[in-house]
């Protein structure tokens, strides 16, 4: 008898749970969130999270999206200015939680104007530059601070500015070519953006995503749909991407000698010139060795596993100096990024060539 209850437990049980389980209500659909879509269809990343989140993540806290800041103690953080002078005569105030750079200017009899900074550019990792509004445009301040080592220093292009001046008058449309590449590129752009678009977001590589991210609230996967897709599309196209902001060989062809050599400043227009590229038959990308969605990383061994990946194949040769390491150090010798300047900055020559007695070969 106690065999057969158990039996019987065993058996009817679980139908009992499912029973009450198919009665009871179904949970409620998670809520549409309603999409604040501009007119020309952009978004911004939050509308990507739901979706894509280990991508949002990661490029969430990257340097990429710190590339433009309000001028606010609060956005700026460890990154603020203290207050005090600034070298050449200008000095830094917080009114009363906000930018404000006082700056000698010409005809003043050695007083201060004040300058209501509205945008900084720049994420902190070197140099950042501060812009405040300007009737023909804005003007870029002549003195940019660096977090690094907490100092101000000419804001790179301003070496020569006249001490009594507070900075460069760019046009409208030159503050929007600046303000496009530290910010989702939109047209028409005005200082400053929305802050939803502030630094480089989603929208910035793959396009306006505001009747994507629609489509998906509503599950329709039509392929009409779908943002632009930067997978598989060939290694000069994905370099161009790149180099809408970071140069190509075009948008450097018409610029000076200086500009010319510096192919570790500019790198997709180095990546082109190079040996590697050339010959990988449109493969090697700037996402070959960088993700798009972290910051660049400093682990060197990460880099070479990717040079020897097609240096030690059956139809490449190896390097006959040092086949299994060293590559980066000997091949993409890093330079600074401004010679002749004490900016604290240097980065990885990405002409990526052999040098024999520290020069070039080739």
């Amino acid at each position: 008898m106690i065999r057969l209850l158990r039996a019987l437990c065993f058996v009817t049980l679980p139908l009992l749970v499912l029973g009450i389980a198919a009665c009871a209500p179904e949970p409620p659909p998670s809520p549409v969130v309603a999409l604040a879509v501009t007119a020309d269809g952009f978004v911004g990343n939050e509308a990507c999270a739901p979706c894509h989140a280990a991508e949002f993540k990661s490029h969430k806290d990257s340097r990429h999206m710190q590339t433009l800041l309000p001028p606010s103690r609060q956005a700026l953080g460890k990154l603020s200015p203290p207050s005090g002078p600034i070298p050449g005569g200008g000095r830094v105030l917080w009114d009363p939680m906000n930018l404000v750079l006082e700056m000698p200017e010409e005809g003043m009899g050695g007083s201060l104007n004040p300058y209501r900074i509205q945008l900084v550019f720049g994420s902190g990792k070197t140099g950042m530059t501060c812009v405040a509004p300007h009737q023909l445009g804005c003007i870029e301040m002549r003195m940019s601070y660096f977090p690094v080592d907490k100092k101000w220093r000419d804001t790179p292009g301003q070496e020569g500015t006249k001490r009594g001046i507070a900075g460069r008058i760019h046009s409208t449309d030159e503050t929007a070519r600046c303000i496009n590449c530290h910010s989702v590129e939109r047209p028409g752009t005005t200082m400053p953006p929305e802050p939803r678009f502030f630094g480089v977001g989603c929208e910035s590589c793959h396009g306006p995503g505001g009747a994507h991210a629609q489509a998906m609230q509503k599950k329709d996967l039509s392929k009409g749909v779908l943002l632009t897709k930067l997978t598989g599309v060939g290694g000069a196209a994905l370099n161009d991407a790149c180099g809408k902001c970071h140069r190509t060989a075009a948008s450097v062809e018409n610029l000076d000698a200086v500009a010319k050599a510096s192919t570790q400043r500019f790198q997709p227009y180095g990546l082109s010139l190079s040996a590697c590229f050339k010959k990988s038959a449109d493969k090697l990308t700037c996402v070959t060795c960088h993700s798009p969605h972290a910051d660049a990383s400093t682990d060197t061994k990460g880099y070479e596993k990717t040079c020897l990946s097609c240096h030690t194949a059956p139809q490449q040769k190896a390097c006959p100096v040092n086949p299994k390491e060293k590559c980066v150090s000997c091949h993409m010798p890093t330079r600074k990024v401004f010679p002749g300047t004490d900016f604290p900055i240097a980065m990885a020559d990405h002409f990526i060539r052999i040098y024999r007695d520290a020069k070039p070969a080739r």
